[in-house]
């Protein structure tokens, strides 16, 4: 009786982030023992049970126990930080819900570099999330879909090859004196990659573009962004690479760097994690190192910090929300953008900021009920998502 009710009060510990390692040791070792598989199992059951109909099955809790155990088998001391982070991250939420988010609605990540398998329930009438899609405008005008568009070469324009492979946009070859400008849009709810003709690799967020020619001819490699987008730029010391979103210009030679332009979000964010840039505007320009961030604003300010880390600006790429004291607004933009559903906002929300992680592989009602666990409401009514006190 004595060592049920101790592994009770360790799993609670572990799931608080409070639990030593000594106990984190001991609790392993009872994890292992069959005796305690069904505690195991009524204890996440119990929680689960407390936010929403139905029960975690056996299925799920083995799945669960297993990506404990290797959770608490770190190997570096990193490792050995992030699985004592492990859960702790989403302060507003209780322990109860955690358990929840890891087996009813599918597994969320709790630590800011390492994510679990998510698992999806594909149901009919949900709103699902944004996948690979864009269109290609080509200089004559003619439009290509490619989230549809079967794999191969898809265009050939001054002896420029454009093909497609898989979620990826590829430009080949080209030597010509006349520039012919391409653009590609992602719409609300889709993400594509380009590959232009220098090789350097540009990865567009959902509702996004960028404009570039077919072929580099000048003695700069000079594109036009809206939204956000991620920039590995191919070095070449003697052209160097232009980007320029919204009032921003950023100046490169060979640099991996990520921008945020989006009107709605009124600044455009330029963070550079490799190599250098030269952020400018019309009456300021500062020279970024890796870790900082350029933040232009909609008035003329230009503003430089140092970033912590990369978690926030590179959480699209690894296929995840990042919420760091976020207000509920940016939140709803960012699901607005990626689920492609409008966001109505009723009299008497409050406001109020996000910390913590949800996988974008999750369908829209399931983020919802994580972020209702923080006492805000949601109504679905077709691609109308209203945020109700």
């Amino acid at each position: 009786m004595y060592q049920k009710k101790e592994f009770k009060t360790l799993m609670r510990q572990y799931v608080s982030g409070e639990i030593t390692a000594e106990s984190k040791v001991r609790l392993l070792q009872m994890i292992d023992d069959p005796q305690y598989a069904k505690d195991l199992e009524g204890i996440l059951r119990k929680n689960y049970d407390q936010i929403q109909e139905g029960s975690a099955d056996s299925e799920a809790t083995t799945t669960f126990m297993e990506a404990l155990k290797e959770r608490m088998h770190p190997k570096s001391e990193q490792d050995e930080e992030e699985t004592i982070s492990l859960y702790v991250h989403w302060k507003k939420i209780v322990a109860a819900a955690s358990i929840l988010l890891l087996l009813g609605i599918g597994y969320y990540n709790y630590t800011p570099k390492t994510t679990l398998p998510t698992v999806v329930a594909v149901e009919k009438n949900k709103i699902t999330p944004g996948t690979s899609g864009a269109i290609l405008t080509l200089a004559d005008g003619s439009q290509i879909v490619l989230d549809s568009v079967a794999n191969g070469v898809l265009a050939n324009q001054n002896s420029t090859l454009v093909s497609k492979n898989g979620g990826t946009l590829i430009y080949s070859g080209g030597k010509t004196k006349q520039v012919a400008l391409n653009s590609m849009t992602t719409p609300r709810g889709r993400q594509f990659q380009v590959v232009l003709s220098d090789g350097t690799k540009v990865w567009l967020n959902a509702s996004s573009s960028i404009t570039f020619p077919t072929t580099f001819i000048q003695n700069e490699r000079r594109v036009t962004i809206t939204g956000e987008a991620y920039f590995e730029v191919a070095k070449d010391k003697n052209h160097p690479f232009i980007v320029t979103a919204n009032a921003t210009e950023v100046k490169v030679l060979g640099t991996h760097f990520n921008i945020n332009s989006y009107p709605e979000e009124k600044s455009t964010k330029t963070t550079l994690l490799e190599g250098s840039v030269l952020v400018s505007n019309k009456k300021e320009k500062s020279l970024l190192e890796p870790g900082q961030q350029a933040t232009q604003s909609n008035i003329g300010t230009l503003s430089v910090k140092k970033l912590e880390n990369f978690d926030e600006v590179m959480a699209w790429r690894k296929g995840l929300f990042y919420f760091n004291n976020t207000s509920l607004e940016n939140v709803m933009q960012q699901i607005s953008r990626w689920y492609d559903v409008a966001i109505v906002f009723e009299k008497g929300v409050n406001a109020r900021n996000f910390d913590g992680e949800i996988s974008r592989e999750l369908n829209l009602d399931d983020v919802l009920k994580i972020l209702e666990t923080n006492n805000i409401h949601f109504k679905i009514e077709g691609k109308t998502i209203r945020v109700i006190p």
